[in-house]
């Protein structure tokens, strides 16, 4: 590595110089190239000539100046180099090289090869055929503890890793049995009892107990600073583990989304005593029951294989390899199963190569809930407080222009996370009316707007919408400053700085502990809310939470939602679309609510079959 770096500064300083022509240099130049000694750009020098990549004639004498010719290809050189980096799982490394010193036709040979890369493949590994599975993601990993996560894909990975006491089907609304065998309930539903599946062990070979299970949940109840998730629990009055494969979980109230919360990433059950002995790393190295274990992870690369004794069975899938490409500034055409959330020139590449091979390659254009959100900071004085402000602010950002101006993945006007309610009703029908600039004016003047400047939190994925929203805000008067930060501090809102509104987006699953998150926890809706709003709310979630059953809790659901846009707590901006696309090999695809891929369920279909198709 060190080498070819000496060797591609050479060339980059002397990129005016032919191959294979000699030209004079001396060696006091070389170690100023290199920024060493000249005893050291000798060594340099020798190990080049080695390589056979320059030839070196030292001037002898007085006035004897030394020459060189370059006999390499830098772009060679570079593209084994970038390659090697790459298949080490060192991207950041490979990607600043190739930002540095390839020139545009070195970067689309480095894409192409990428894309053959990509996807599904078979290899041989001590004679055995391994099923692999490699792809592109555009956003690092924040953290894989299953308490912690905060975005979907690193959700999703963590539910590889982990399992819960049950599982909720989607499909058919009905929630299952998975570490847990079976379970009861009072008739209140406030004593429930589970019984734990024997031989469910962790990655690391120990059998989980019911004493995992009371670690698991407590850790989250009883630590609301740390874990967001722990709302969910909030209403156990105690766990107990009754023998080993036995808890008992208490309730102050009637929940009747108990088992629904028992679903989730966050009540994953993790061991003990591994958790204990490192909490701030478990979320780099964690260890789980999942049908995959995590092999490595770091800035560029994370990779889970197979864990063979998995209670549900070994997944056919061998090995799962994720590149992560955070700075990519590129649309490769990568012909793999990709997901694009928000990076829309990805997903349009991948379209391209679906419609040149469409014999091959299945694809499905999939519209989730997705949608961009102003959420504002009650939490924090200031202009924002004022109910005419925030609807001023949502009537001058114009959806539809939004769109118009930005393209991309970008849709539809947001109207909600519902696409409709009787409830929402008269609140959108209030919405379709376009207000003129004299309104707005009228609204800021209401508002004793005195040109205080906003601040705006939001991460680079985010960017591009909060800097037109400045800009309409501009038009109208109103000082905005736009901060960009990094998405980790976005998991913990303590970790962001003083301000008045964030911009970011959501992945809602038409699903009712997803929408009830964003109202409970500090790192989404909650501190939009000002203290008559949060009683109105907090009193619709009490209602649903012991409402047995699920259309009437769908009703307590949409009230808050409209009482949310009639206080213009947080706007709704564009809902977007998401693309998953998959070869036709692949059997037992099944994508869920957030439009990523299950890896346990996933296996090939050999290649002298799929020639018969």
């Amino acid at each position: 590595m060190v080498t070819v770096l000496h060797f591609l500064e050479l060339r980059s300083f002397f990129h005016q110089e032919e191959i294979g022509k000699p030209f004079p240099v001396t060696i006091e130049k070389l170690a100023g190239i290199w920024h060493c000694t000249p005893r050291y750009a000798k060594l340099i020098v020798r190990k080049l000539v080695e390589l056979g990549w320059v030839e070196w004639k030292a001037g002898r004498g007085r006035g004897n100046v030394s020459v060189m010719t370059l006999h390499a290809d830098s772009d060679e050189i570079l593209l084994a180099e970038v390659k090697l980096q790459i298949d080490k799982g060192d991207i950041k490394e490979a990607m600043e090289l190739m930002n540095r010193y390839g020139k545009a036709a070195v970067k689309d040979q480095i894409m192409d090869w990428l894309s053959e890369g990509m996807g599904f493949s078979s290899q041989s590994v001590s004679n055995r055929s391994q099923d692999v599975m490699r792809f592109p993601v555009y956003r690092r990993i924040v953290t894989l503890d299953p308490g912690l996560v905060y975005y979907h894909f690193d959700a999703h990975l963590a539910g590889q890793i982990f399992n819960t006491l049950v599982h909720y089907d989607l499909n058919s609304r009905s929630v299952l049995p998975s570490i847990a065998h079976s379970w009861e309930s009072s008739p209140d539903a406030t004593a429930w009892t589970f019984y734990l599946k024997k031989n469910v062990l962790f990655h690391h070979g120990r059998e989980l107990t019911a004493h995992d299970v009371v670690f698991s949940l407590n850790r989250l109840r009883l630590h609301p600073d740390t874990y967001e998730a722990s709302w969910m629990f909030r209403d156990i009055e105690q766990l107990i583990a009754i023998d080993d494969r036995t808890v008992r979980i208490l309730l102050k109230e009637p929940n009747y989304l108990l088992l629904r919360l028992l679903a989730t990433i966050p009540a994953s059950i993790v061991p003990e005593e591994i958790v204990r002995q490192d909490k701030k790393g478990f979320g780099e190295r964690p260890i789980g029951t999942g049908s995959f274990q995590l092999t490595r992870l770091d800035e560029g690369i994370c990779i889970l294989e197979a864990f063979p004794a998995h209670f549900l069975g070994r997944p056919q899938l061998d090995r799962v390899e994720i590149l992560i490409f955070p700075e990519l500034d590129m649309g490769p055409n990568w012909a793999s199963v990709m997901v694009s959330h928000g990076v829309q020139s990805k997903a349009q590449a991948l379209k391209e190569v679906v419609i040149q091979d469409g014999q091959d390659w299945c694809d499905t254009e999939a519209f989730f809930s997705c949608c961009n959100l102003l959420v504002f900071n009650q939490w924090k004085s200031g202009p924002h407080n004022h109910l005419k402000f925030r609807q001023a602010l949502d009537q001058l950002i114009d959806r539809d222009q939004m769109i118009a101006d930005l393209g991309g993945d970008r849709i539809y006007p947001a109207k909600g996370f519902r696409t409709y309610h009787p409830v929402l009703r008269e609140v959108r029908a209030r919405e379709n009316e376009q207000p003129c600039h004299a309104e707005i004016m009228s609204l800021l003047q209401e508002s004793n707007y005195q040109g205080e400047t906003l601040r705006l939190v939001t991460t680079a994925y985010h960017e591009e919408d909060a800097l037109w929203i400045q800009q309409r805000c501009g038009d109208y008067g109103i000082h905005l400053d736009v901060d960009v930060r990094e998405p980790w501090e976005f998991s913990n809102r303590d970790c962001l700085p003083e301000h008045d509104c964030q911009l970011y987006g959501n992945v809602f699953s038409s699903d009712q502990i997803s929408e009830l998150e964003m109202y409970l926890q500090k790192n989404y809706f909650l501190p939009a809310f000002d203290e008559a709003l949060a009683r109105a709310i907090n009193k619709e979630i009490c209602l649903t939470f012991q409402e047995p059953d699920r259309l009437a809790r769908e009703r307590h659901l949409a009230r808050i939602e409209a009482m949310i846009k009639e206080n213009y707590a947080v706007l709704y901006l564009v809902q977007k679309k998401t693309f998953t696309s998959f070869h036709k090999s692949l059997r037992g695809v099944s994508i869920n609510s957030s439009g990523w891929l299950d890896f346990h369920k996933i296996w090939f279909q050999p290649d002298a079959l799929q020639q018969q198709l």
